[in-house]
């Protein structure tokens, strides 16, 4: 049975979607691919090597930073799966235009939650709440039986070391921060955070700062980034050789976004910065169970001293724990 796990989303929910990979290759005569965005394609190889994978950016939906993706590459990649011949689609965070794509790419069983041209829709509780479980409910419906608790699935074979950040990570001890993602809504303002590196800076940490180029110039004109201070674009770090990063970190530190599930997932002790109302639907769920910063509405709510106190608490534990996973 082919079934094609359809991810049309930014890179923290691709990262989820491994634990639907990893459910349904764990069944006997099930061959799961891959369809994603070409933004968030980078996330796929983490689950490890050679995997059937397909990659386009909506034509309908703008990445962040990116413009919309291309009306002929979108078609391309259609007829592509088209030729595959998959006999089921497991369509996350689904809406009409998923589910009609996965139509048009001649999938005659199309599992989703919600959206018109679905052949099977999947009904949740508020106990499914989270994207994980309402994911297994989904693999449920598509396999015919429950594959269990759904789980992130990280290669170590797969991570990204290089001859540079071997040498880079292997000396002093490490922070890793994440003050950027795909919604600058849920993002905590920048200038807060200096306290955050002054205080790391005082616990002898030298801190790799997650950012592309024009997030860096962003950062460095609303926060103090010190001499021990490292830029992820300055090293060319791709998401797997962030994945060897995070792995070495003595503590990550991110807004919700997929660095902070990748941090979960390979139990690093992490801090995130979540909104109240987004928790019960997508909070890490990986080997670590992040802290938790959270606010109503707004990230200023976070006051300074919450996120040193927290901080201190995951650098004071000094082993990472175990979450449920």
């Amino acid at each position: 049975m082919k079934i094609l796990i359809v991810s049309l989303d930014n890179v923290g929910d691709t990262f989820i979607s491994l634990a639907v990979y990893r459910a349904l290759r764990a069944q006997p005569g099930v061959k799961p691919a891959f369809w994603t965005k070409e933004y968030s394609r980078e996330v796929i190889p983490l689950a490890g090597n050679g995997i059937l994978h397909y990659h386009c950016d909506p034509f309908w939906d703008r990445s962040p930073g990116q413009g919309k993706g291309g009306v002929l590459n979108y078609l391309k990649t259609l007829l592509k799966i088209r030729r595959a011949r998959f006999d089921a689609a497991i369509i996350l965070h689904a809406n009409w235009r998923k589910n009609l794509s996965c139509l048009l790419s001649g999938i005659p069983r199309r599992f989703a939650l919600k959206g018109a041209f679905a052949t099977d829709r999947v009904s949740i509780t508020e106990d499914d709440a989270h994207i994980l479980d309402s994911s297994r409910k989904l693999t449920a419906a598509a396999l015919g039986r429950d594959p269990g608790e759904l789980r992130y699935l990280v290669a170590p074979d797969t991570f990204g070391e290089t001859p540079q950040t071997a040498a880079l990570f292997s000396s002093g001890t490490w922070a890793v921060i994440h003050p950027f993602s795909g919604n600058s809504r849920r993002n905590l303002p920048l200038g807060a955070w200096t306290g955050v590196l002054e205080f790391l800076e005082s616990r002898g940490l030298r801190v790799l700062i997650n950012a592309a180029p024009a997030e860096k110039e962003l950062f460095k004109t609303a926060a103090r980034a010190g001499t021990n201070c490292v830029f992820s674009c300055d090293l060319a770090l791709d998401i797997k050789n962030l994945a060897f990063a995070v792995s070495r970190a003595a503590i990550f530190i991110g807004n919700n976004s997929g660095p902070l599930h990748l941090a979960s997932a390979l139990g690093t002790p992490c801090l995130g910065i979540f909104e109240e109302s987004w928790i019960k639907k997508i909070s890490p769920r990986g080997k670590f169970l992040p802290e938790l910063a959270v606010f109503s509405k707004d990230p200023a709510e976070i006051n300074a001293e919450e996120l040193l106190t927290r901080t201190k608490k995951l650098l004071d534990a000094g082993q990472p724990g175990r979450g449920n996973c």
